[in-house]
């Protein structure tokens, strides 16, 4: 298909690039007439054909950063645009504004991490003076888990002894018709009944039931032992639990309940020596703690802050070549860092490109 200019009816063998018409050789005359300040900014076809041939994009480089010998011969070579398809000088705005564009974004970005690091040094001393403060009251909860830990191990060890008495008991043929001591089977079997079916199987130990946390808010939330031992009964005191393997300790005294029961005593001291055995707060070498808090003065803050670091914006004359706009400006900054202590500083400026 061929371009015919409406008017002469003629082809349109030229495009002006400021108003983007395409035109015949009569509407090119008429053109320059009436918009003289498009003389340079019109091409004919041929011209176009004959650049696009002997295009080298390797020729295309990066002038805006050489230096003045090398400006000297751009000049000469910038004689002779006219001779040049306005598409090569356009591919090699675009080249430049690309490049320009890259370069300053690497330099923001520099710029940008220069100031996360100047603020990180900040978090970091902040997360220092928080864990130097936390240090000793986290060793105190520490050494307060162990004690619990110690202390529930022991409890269990005696309930169970209580558990293996009472059953001891109820099977003893000889003590059949003796009565069984209701305050220990109370403490072992209330609320069994509600909480326990004839054909219940042991629970499946769940890491977070004995979890020392779990315990700590069992042991808040019961006032007595006896509520303690009840909530967790399915637990830490579960009735099935055997920590003394009975059947084999019956059969090495011989169905002896007194015997037995003497002997799990025994095991129980050795394992749970008195010397070992925190059960008294005041034998722990724990400190008391008073915190006071004062809001900080965040105006004397943001003082410290301004003087450590720095960055203004400077405005530029020199514009940034791009498709949309080439009057939009640069902007420039000037950023300056200087330690909080001591006398001794580092400045780092960032001018434009």
């Amino acid at each position: 298909m061929t371009i015919t200019c409406l008017n002469h009816k003629k082809t349109s063998k030229f495009i002006c690039y400021q108003c983007n018409s395409l035109m015949c050789s009569r509407c090119i005359s008429i053109h320059n007439k009436e918009h003289p300040d498009h003389s340079d900014k019109w091409e004919h076809i041929d011209d176009i054909k004959d650049s696009l041939s002997t295009l080298k994009l390797d020729d295309i480089i990066d002038t805006t950063n050489t230096t003045t010998n090398n400006d000297i011969s751009n000049d000469s070579t910038n004689s002779n645009n006219n001779s040049i398809s306005q598409i090569n000088n356009k591919l090699k705005s675009l080249w430049e504004s690309l490049r320009s564009s890259a370069s300053r974004y690497q330099r923001l970005s520099t710029t940008e991490n220069e100031i996360k690091q100047h603020f990180e040094q900040l978090h970091q001393y902040l997360i220092r003076e928080e864990h130097k403060l936390q240090r000793d009251i986290i060793n105190d909860k520490h050494t307060i888990t162990n004690q619990i830990d110690n202390n529930i191990l022991n409890l269990k060890y005696i309930v169970n002894i209580i558990m293996i008495f009472n059953k001891l008991n109820i099977n003893d043929n000889d003590n059949n018709n003796n009565k069984v001591n209701t305050d220990n089977k109370s403490m072992i079997n209330s609320n069994n009944t509600d909480n326990i079916c004839d054909d219940q199987s042991i629970i499946s130990d769940k890491a977070s039931l004995y979890s020392t946390t779990t315990i700590m808010e069992s042991i808040r939330s019961n006032s007595s032992l006896q509520s303690f031992i009840n909530h967790n009964n399915q637990t830490l005191f579960n009735e099935y639990l055997d920590l003394f393997n009975i059947e084999e300790l019956l059969k090495q005294h011989s169905n002896d309940s007194t015997s037995l029961l003497l002997d799990i005593i025994h095991k129980y001291n050795n394992q749970f020596n008195k010397s070992t055995t925190i059960t008294d707060n005041n034998n722990l070498t724990l400190s008391s703690y008073k915190l006071s808090i004062k809001q900080p003065d965040f105006n004397q803050l943001n003082s410290i802050i301004e003087q450590s670091i720095k960055l203004d914006n400077i405005e530029s004359t020199e514009s940034i070549n791009t498709t949309t706009n080439n009057n939009d400006n640069k902007q420039s900054y000037i950023f300056i860092t200087h330690q909080l202590k001591g006398s001794t500083h580092q400045t780092t400026i960032r001018l434009k490109s």
